[in-house]
């Protein structure tokens, strides 16, 4: 048996749960949801170990969710869609892609393949990016913050230099969940108080007003 966490992002219900059912006879655990946006709150909340995701239309923002998972973790990601879209998403950095709806022997196996995969590169040293993040986890779990301040830092350092708009802030944090910006400024500003704690270098988190936000190393 095989230990792993997996998100699985699928709207099709009938299909997650097909899907559940297969990787969980196979020992994995699986968190699962219908919704881009609660899929990227929880890479913060559930650490997977892969993602298993719906091929869906352009987020509000334009972004293709695809590309956005990519941008938020260094994990493995299987994408679920049509033949047309096949090249397209592996170019946007899937590391494998199935049709709709797949064989759930294969999809298991693709899952131990890319787990494998990861755990040999991860051993030999081949994928820093992943333990830099990892050595993040541990330290920040150590930082006394709050689980909105986690997801908050986490949206901000994986755009760390750039403007993050406040709306895409809240739908990673949030999801669904209706929060005023008065709120997302409250713990911003907490956060700020906490920074050091985080990062080595002096950082602080830039405001432009009416925008968003943006995580920058400060110049002395």
């Amino acid at each position: 048996m095989t230990a792993g966490r997996i998100l699985v992002i699928e709207q099709d219900e009938e299909l997650a749960l097909g899907i559940e059912d297969a990787l969980e006879e196979a020992g994995y655990t699986v968190v699962r949801t219908g919704d881009t946006y609660d899929g990227l709150k929880k890479l913060y909340e559930a650490y997977p170990d892969l993602v298993i995701l719906a091929k869906e239309p352009p987020l509000v923002n334009g972004e293709d969710p695809c590309l956005r998972v990519r941008q938020a973790c260094y994990l493995p990601i299987i994408v679920l869609g049509s033949n047309d879209d096949a090249s397209e998403i592996l170019e946007l950095g899937a590391d494998a892609y199935m049709t709709k709806p797949p064989g759930l022997n294969e999809l298991v196996a693709r899952v131990h393949s890319l787990l494998r995969r990861k755990s040999r590169y991860n051993s030999q040293g081949k994928n820093p990016k992943l333990e830099i993040k990892n050595d993040r986890l541990k330290r920040w779990n150590g930082s006394k913050l709050t689980e909105t301040e986690f997801r908050l830092a986490y949206c901000l350092v994986f755009n760390k230099g750039k403007l993050v708009e406040y709306s895409r802030i809240m739908s990673e944090v949030w999801g669904e969940k209706e929060e005023s910006i008065d709120t997302l400024h409250f713990h911003i500003r907490s956060l700020r108080n906490k920074l050091q704690a985080l990062f080595p270098n002096p950082t602080d988190i830039t405001c432009y007003r009416g925008v968003g936000y943006c995580l920058e190393e400060v110049k002395e």
